[in-house]
């Protein structure tokens, strides 16, 4: 009988071994490495604790490694960044600002390379976001101090499906991406911009960079 249930176990399939926080970032970052183009459809929450006040936005995001992307609100504004230079522009106001691009808007490849490289993992924990299976990721920064991320990745190919980032005054940002497509081909005019007839344009670039 004991002989039995030995053959028995060994024919049942081993269960896979949990991963580590620091092996589901890694996974993210291999999975962004290897396309060089991406977009998805985001929503942007923030919330401020002091004011109990919360703040809405959605709209498209296109991005091509290394530096180029563009991403679109619904209202109307628009940021654009070609590698070399960044335009920002208010429907609203009708008026871009345009300076020299110094990587400070990050991309969502920017947000996992950067955040799951420099950020120690805290805790993963298998869940579910939107009936998808996900991976939650939790973050926290060199030092400790009071700031924390949370990374939802899907199970299957690893795709970023939302971020939240909490301050140290319990601030809150959130950020959620659906309609993923990896790779797409992105047209080279999609990181130019031409100020529309009547918008005021101010150029905050050197001379150089012009």
């Amino acid at each position: 009988m004991k002989l039995l249930a030995g053959i028995l176990l060994l024919c049942l399939p081993l269960a896979a071994a949990a991963l580590t926080g620091a092996e589901v970032a890694a996974k993210a970052r291999e999975q962004f490495a290897a396309s060089a183009t991406f977009s998805a459809h985001f929503e942007k929450q923030l919330y401020w604790a002091a004011l109990e006040k919360t703040q809405k936005l959605q709209g498209q995001i296109y991005t091509s490694k290394p530096d180029r992307f563009r991403v679109e609100v619904d209202a109307g504004d628009l940021v654009v960044a070609d590698g070399r230079a960044i335009w920002v522009y208010s429907k609203k106001n009708q008026q871009v600002v345009v300076s020299e691009y110094n990587g400070e808007v990050r991309t969502p490849w920017q947000i996992l390379l950067d955040y799951t490289a420099q950020w120690t993992p805290a805790g993963v924990e298998e869940t579910r976001l939107g009936g998808q299976a996900c991976y939650l990721l939790t973050l926290q920064p060199p030092g400790g101090g009071g700031r924390q991320l949370k990374v939802w990745l899907e199970r299957r190919r690893w795709l970023l499906l939302k971020v939240e980032e909490r301050d140290e005054s319990d601030n809150l940002t959130t950020y959620t991406l659906r309609d993923h497509r990896l790779g797409p081909a992105l047209k080279p005019s999609l990181f130019r911009f031409v100020a529309p007839p009547g918008v005021e344009v101010i150029d905050r670039r050197g001379d150089g960079q012009r």
